[in-house]
This record gives C-alpha cells, sequence and structure tokens, in this order.
C-alpha cells in the first residue's frame, strides 16, 4: 500500500493531518490504538504564514488533551523517500512528524 501526500498545505489557523490516527478531547479506556502506514515518494508540507499553526503528519498517531488508560498505542511506519516540511513566517508554530507517536 502506497500513499502519496503532495504540497499539503495549512496556513492562517489551518492544521493538517495526513494519513494518521488522531484523538482529541478524548477518554480513553482499555483500548488498542493501532496505525500501520506505508509512505513512499511523498512530500507533506504545512506552512504557517500568520498567526496560526501549521501540522504536518506522516503515518502518525496524535492523541491531545486526552486521558488514556490501561491502553496500547501502537505504530508502524514505513517512511523512504519522504519529505515532511513544516515552514513558520509568522507568529504561528508548525509540527512536521513522520512515523511518530505525538501525545499532548
Amino acid at each position: 500500500m502506497t500513499k502519496t501526500i503532495t504540497a499539503l498545505t495549512a496556513a492562517i489557523v489551518g492544521l493538517t493531518l495526513a494519513s494518521g490516527a488522531m484523538a482529541a478531547g478524548s477518554k480513553i479506556k482499555n483500548s488498542t490504538i493501532t496505525n500501520k502506514s506505508t509512505v513512499k515518494n511523498a512530500a507533506n508540507l504545512a506552512i504557517s504564514t500568520g498567526i496560526g499553526k501549521a501540522e504536518a503528519n506522516q503515518g502518525s498517531i496524535k492523541i491531545k488533551g486526552s486521558t488514556v488508560k490501561n491502553s496500547t498505542i501502537t505504530n508502524k511506519s514505513t517512511v523512504k523517500n519522504a519529505a515532511n516540511l513544516a515552514i513558520s513566517t509568522g507568529l504561528g508554530s508548525t509540527k512536521a512528524n513522520q512515523g511518530s507517536i505525538d501525545i499532548e
């Protein structure tokens, strides 16, 4: 399975996620979260040009503002020939993740 993501752009309070699992503000208990991704020959780009934030993710699991108890989180990613780029030109913030588990 090959996923190709080209020139994804998030500008001014934008947020871009590609090929990942996301949970925000959830209560996760006694669960299994699994993500398996193959990313080849892909470019993933997030650009913040103002006050907002931009995010570029490839093959990632992101859990933000959630409660996780007695759970298993698994992520298997194969990333080949891929560019993952985050650029901030203003007051905003940017993130670029490849094959990661991001818990905030």
